[in-house]
């Protein structure tokens, strides 16, 4: 039997796949890091203006190398969003997964000529600020929207618990029901077997 700490640190068998993702890029970023260390270095984008730029240096190997495994993230992701997004009722959160980790990729894509392409470095700073906050807010409005949507504005009369541990409702909102109905106090009859 495990114990609590056990599980704090290494999870259950459901989180171990993100945790080996998690600790494989901390590991490859020190590994590249520590091999291709970043410099800081001043730079002059236009000879005939006096603006010196002091910037952070690193290698386009050593820069594209992360960023080619979150896109390989990325895309491992997408595939498994797509792939899942009919699942049965209770799994219908994985279309707001697809649709999240599609915005993603295609943010990424769009970045990555913008940013490598930007002149001065205060434009690669600001390309990178916005798709961060384009990207998180998409994916904050698709994975929590719809559970707010259920909590706020499906009534309790519409939604319907029957036994077989199956759960209809007469609303097309996502997974959320679930969470409303244990949220308001509501059970899930269990299985009669």
């Amino acid at each position: 039997m495990r114990s609590e700490a056990t599980e704090i640190l290494f999870g259950n068998f459901q989180t171990q796949p993100s945790l080996f993702f998690r600790f494989s890029q901390v590991t490859f970023l020190v590994v590249t890091m520590y091999l291709v260390p970043p410099e800081a270095r001043m730079q002059m984008p236009v000879r005939t203006e006096r603006l010196v730029e002091l910037s952070c240096y690193l290698p386009l190997q050593a820069l594209l190398l992360p960023i080619l495994y979150n896109i390989a993230i990325i895309a491992l992701c997408a595939v498994h969003g797509f792939t899942t997004r009919k699942l049965p009722e209770n799994f219908n959160e994985s279309r707001y997964i697809c649709i999240s980790v599609l915005t993603t990729a295609f943010l990424w894509v769009v970045f990555l000529p913008a940013y490598f392409t930007a002149f001065y470095t205060y434009h690669q700073a600001s390309i990178l600020a916005f798709c961060l906050i384009v990207n998180a807010t998409v994916t904050l409005l698709c994975l929590f929207a719809p559970k707010i949507y259920a909590i706020y504005f499906v009534n309790e009369e519409q939604l319907q618990f029957a036994t077989g541990g199956s759960l209809h409702s007469t609303t097309t909102a996502s997974t959320a029901v679930v969470a409303v109905g244990h949220a308001r106090g509501n059970q899930i009859l269990p299985d009669p077997q």
